[in-house]
């Protein structure tokens, strides 16, 4: 796990806060990294609205509440929407009619302790492919920007099947219309999608009575 990768679950933890101060020496010594990748991972954070800079007062941490989880997934709906409309164009669906029947398959399987990590892991095998489909280098760079910041939430829920178990069946929403190359029923289904995505993350993180590890 990289050092910008802790930093940020640390934070989405509550490890740091809202309004923590982060100072690079204390940050490098309890990672046990140097200082160099701490600030590179600062600027990342910054660009993200994680964290933020201020003149004599050095790195802190922004506020993260439903408001913030909620202008996140904003931005993640217009992005990944307007990859699949991109997609559509696509030469060879092929890659992604094989995930069509793997997300079938999965709907069916057992649910053993493993089956919430095999979902996590296809749902982003699947917006990954889209991307990939897409074929837009600078659309592929904002979405892994954004989805390092998703990668985050998914792991304080992976192991609360009820908020992923819909995720396989809204996927196969806007499997159809993307193999049909319907880029306004894609577009429309996959915006569903992710609003649903973001409620239920809003539900798992924040509810009194969630189960966190």
């Amino acid at each position: 796990m990289d050092i910008f990768t802790q930093i940020l679950l640390a934070i989405f933890q509550g490890e740091f806060p809202p309004g923590a101060r982060l100072k690079v020496q204390h940050i490098a010594a309890q990672f046990g990294v140097s200082s160099t990748p701490v600030r590179e991972a600062f600027v990342e954070l910054v660009g993200l609205g994680v964290i933020e800079m201020a003149p004599n007062r050095g790195a802190t941490v922004s506020p993260f509440g439903v408001k913030e989880v909620r202008e996140i997934y904003h931005i993640r709906r217009l992005l990944e929407v307007e990859a699949v409309r991109c997609a559509c164009d696509c030469a060879d669906l092929k890659p992604l009619e094989q995930i069509q029947q793997d997300t079938i398959a999965l709907q069916s399987a057992y649910r053993d302790k493993d089956w919430g990590i095999r979902c996590l892991e296809l749902d982003r095998m699947t917006h990954k492919a889209i991307e990939e489909a897409a074929g837009v280098k600078r659309l592929a760079t904002e979405i892994n920007r954004y989805n390092r910041l998703v990668h985050m939430m998914r792991l304080l829920l992976r192991h609360q099947d009820k908020y992923l178990d819909p995720v396989l069946s809204e996927h196969l929403t806007f499997f159809e219309p993307l193999l049909q190359r319907d880029k306004k029923a894609a577009g429309q289904k996959m915006a569903l999608h992710i609003e649903a995505t973001c409620e239920r993350v809003v539900e798992g993180i924040f509810s009194p009575d969630r189960t966190m590890n």
